[in-house]
């Protein structure tokens, strides 16, 4: 078969677990499979299909609670990556997984990953219906002591503002996640590169995200590449290991009873009512992009100012309660907004 040309892109930031414990033995074990390969505007993705299945193969083999999406809208992958983050944060320590398959472009020096209903008539258009990388890795790295590894196997469609991945390693905070993306020419059959080095390097027994990390990029600094890398340190166990039987029931003395708590009565959440984007306090501004933060919609800084990235985060509020997207907010959206997060 002959050899897919990669641009690849290989980020080790930062692992919180220098050694492999026993604490760490028991982690939890969960991944996040996505193929878009079924386009509205693009071209078919034909190789994504057969790489997801090695991906998520690999990862079933070696333990991983695999969750599987295919062929993702704007709102349904915000879903999906929310829906993992929130796995992982109730169930720590974690080693956690994402595998993307798709097309993927770049604007103003950022990356995003396009999802199926993706229309890109101008270049901006990336703003407010493509997934900012960075806006992943953020949901993924505030859950408590967990690791993992997120993968990009990405397609650049031919009318897409740039052909390449832009300056990843600038724009991702540091994390506790090795992230891996690797830009696919567009020919080729079959499985790609990087979903056939996962499932190789997860073949090992004594797998880890380092030593994955460093085995994928072994693997594919054998093709033709450009690459930059930040090294990683410290790892987390990837292989499934059995989990220590809980003590008989006889062995443990029962608990004292403890008398249930007082009843508690709270009064509902007073409703906080906002005015029209022109009448909005420098605190309302704040409070607005505070919000949009916390929704993964937004990661810049929180000053009041509403400039590029906030008018793009507010498309990406209006694009999910389906409303025009302007990138200035009524009275109504502000308070609609501001108010789900209580």
């Amino acid at each position: 078969m002959r050899r897919a040309r990669l641009t690849i892109i290989l980020l080790g930031l930062g692992f919180t677990c220098c050694v492999v414990d026993a604490a760490r033995s028991e982690s939890s074990r969960i991944a996040l499979v996505i193929a878009n390969s079924e386009y509205a505007n693009f071209p078919a993705v034909s190789r994504c299909t057969p790489a997801a299945a090695t991906a998520r193969d690999s990862l079933r083999a070696k333990g991983f609670e695999v969750i599987e999406r295919n062929n993702l809208g704007r709102g349904e992958f915000d879903t999906a990556i929310g829906m993992l983050a929130r796995r992982i944060a109730a169930a720590p320590p974690a080693v956690a997984a994402v595998y993307y398959c798709g097309y993927a472009a770049e604007f103003n020096n950022r990356s995003f990953l396009l999802p199926v209903s993706a229309v890109l008539t101008r270049d901006n258009d990336l703003l407010s219906q493509g997934i900012l990388v960075k806006s992943v890795i953020e949901s993924l790295r505030h859950t408590p002591d967990s690791v993992g590894l997120v993968l990009l196997d990405v397609f650049q469609p031919s009318n897409a503002p740039s052909r390449r991945m832009g300056q990843l390693a600038e724009h991702l905070p540091a994390s506790s996640f090795a992230v891996i993306a690797a830009g696919n020419e567009p020919n080729g059959e079959g499985a790609t590169a990087l979903a056939l080095g996962l499932r190789d390097e997860l073949s090992a027994a004594d797998a880890g995200v380092d030593s994955v990390t460093n085995g994928l990029r072994r693997r594919l600094a054998k093709e033709p590449v450009t690459a930059q890398v930040i090294a990683a340190t410290g790892d987390a166990a990837l292989a499934a290991e059995k989990r220590p039987a809980p003590p008989s029931a006889a062995s443990i003395a029962p608990p004292p009873p403890v008398p249930p708590p007082p009843p508690s009565f709270k009064a509902a959440p007073q409703r906080h009512v906002m005015v029209d984007e022109d009448q909005m306090s420098d605190s309302d501004r704040r409070q607005v992009q505070t919000v949009l933060a916390t929704m993964g919609y937004y990661s810049g800084r929180i000053d009041g100012a509403f400039g590029l990235e906030t008018r793009a985060a507010i498309r990406r509020y209006q694009f999910e309660i389906k409303a025009e997207l302007t990138g200035r907010l009524t009275a109504e959206q502000a308070t609609r907004l501001v108010n789900s997060m209580r």
